[in-house]
């Protein structure tokens, strides 16, 4: 079963049957390339208190936004 879906952008939006919540911290990206590049950087974007999006900037400099749906 594909969980998976894509929004009116085109952009794929993984549904939160697929999203498993960690109590610590989670490296992202491969050790060697986070030992290349140095370490990932990760932003939340809040509004009204409520996170709205997750910005992920990897050591190389490549940026990605994930954004939340609660609904």
């Amino acid at each position: 079963m594909n969980d998976t879906k894509i929004d009116a952008g085109g952009t794929a939006v993984v549904t939160a049957s697929r999203v498993r919540v960690m109590d610590g911290p989670v490296r992202v990206g491969a050790p060697s390339v986070t030992l290349a590049h140095g370490e990932p950087k990760i932003q939340l974007i809040r509004e009204d208190g409520v996170v709205r999006a997750i910005d992920i900037t990897c050591g190389c400099g490549e940026k990605i936004r994930v954004r939340c749906d609660y609904s």
